[in-house]
């Protein structure tokens, strides 16, 4: 009897449903061999800027944050690159970046994001993920954990602009660990912003390198499935991506600490003093972008990282506030994405393997659907439900 009515209900809905509008995406692997692609952004010439990690070296080694009894070592191997989206043609403009990373290569921190000033100014951030002691006392490298600019009139100068890890060394916001990983940078008006994973904390930071604390990012207790420790456990918050609205207010996402648990990172909305939940029920959002249409897409770097699912996954946030899935096929551990003035969207992906990031560029096609689609999709629902048959989508 339940069939019969099941089949009843997809058939009414078949004969009566008018053509439908559905968005779609084709996807294009436009490059492939990058050494750990972060952040990402367009410039005013409209092409995108993508920062590279690198690979470590064979120079100092510091203990790794996410791996235990494994070890970071130091190596001049994170880069700039521009990608001329219409040519497909990739060239580095700046080299010879610290990086830190495993002996294979992978799991690096160098230079994570990017972003332009309304002057055409670039800034990056880059990255350490340790106890700012370390960077001075173990690695000798004092580049790390930092806000950069970029001159591009001749890309390989780089100058230093603030030293995030000393203002979290010294003023440490959170009251937590002292810990620094500059992650991401946005840039409004004259003021950056920038994110620091490992210090929970949003900053702003003037053109002449004073920085302030804007927020702290709060820390929340969570259910831990893991027998022994603390129960509810104290998750930190650990910012990451950030983008700045048409209504100027400041979003920041959250990629969630240990115990990462599915559907447990939100995004906030920063304004005026004022920080709030802006969205709910994502896992571990490694960036975020609006697009021109005011839509705020999400990128999460992995479905349930305890449980070994590190498939990605493309979300769309409507003005409105609705929000759905719009694309996950083929994301592997993606680690940054940036909107082209045309809304085509670029996807940093596979970015904490070694020599293995691509860039993927998804362009919306819409599709017509008649009744007659509608009718042979449901004629395999109705298949596919007697045959008690089970798919599985990534």
């Amino acid at each position: 009897m339940f069939k019969r009515i099941f089949w009843m209900s997809l058939a009414t809905l078949a004969v009566s449903s008018q053509p439908a509008m559905a968005s779609n995406f084709v996807s294009t692997v436009l490059q492939t061999g990058l050494q750990s692609p972060r952040g990402m952004t367009f410039g005013p010439d409209g092409q995108l800027y993508i920062t590279e990690a690198g690979s470590g070296g064979n120079g100092v080694c510091v203990p790794s944050p996410s791996a235990p009894g494994e070890t970071l070592c130091y190596g001049a191997s994170s880069a700039i690159a521009r990608l001329n989206v219409q040519t497909n043609t990739l060239e580095r403009i700046t080299t010879g970046l610290p990086s830190l990373a495993l002996a294979n290569g992978g799991d690096a921190t160098g230079v994570q994001d990017l972003s332009f000033d309304a002057n055409g100014n670039l800034y990056g951030v880059i990255g350490f993920a340790s106890n700012p002691a370390n960077r001075d006392s173990v690695v000798g490298v004092n580049d790390f954990a930092h806000l950069i600019k970029v001159d591009l009139s001749n890309p390989i100068q780089w100058s230093l602009v603030t030293d995030i890890a000393s203002y979290e060394l010294n003023n440490n916001p959170d009251g937590g660990d002292i810990v620094s990983n500059p992650f991401s940078v946005a840039v409004q008006g004259n003021t950056i912003y920038a994110t620091d994973g490992g210090g929970n904390v949003l900053y702003t930071i003037a053109e002449d390198g004073t920085i302030s604390t804007v927020t702290v990012i709060p820390q929340r207790d969570v259910f831990n499935p893991i027998p022994g420790l603390p129960n509810p456990f104290p998750m930190q918050a650990v910012p990451t991506g950030i983008a700045v609205g048409s209504d100027q207010a400041v979003y920041v996402a959250q990629y969630t600490g240990f115990p990462f648990p599915p559907g447990g990172a939100n995004i906030y909305r920063y304004d005026q003093g004022v920080l709030d939940v802006y969205a709910t029920g994502f896992t571990n959002i490694v960036d975020i972008a609006f697009a021109p249409d005011n839509s705020l897409y999400v990128l999460e770097y992995a479905t349930n990282v305890l449980g070994g699912d590190l498939s990605g996954n493309l979300w769309q946030i409507n003005p409105n506030g609705t929000k759905r899935k719009v694309y996950s096929q083929s994301l592997l551990t993606p680690t940054g994405l940036a909107i082209s003035p045309n809304g085509n969207i670029y996807i940093a992906n596979q970015g904490y393997v070694a020599g293995e990031g691509e860039i993927i560029e998804l362009q919306s096609v819409p599709e017509k659907q008649s009744p007659l689609g509608l009718l042979l999709v449901t004629s395999a629902c109705v298949l596919i439900f007697k045959t008690k048959g089970k798919s599985n989508n990534s």
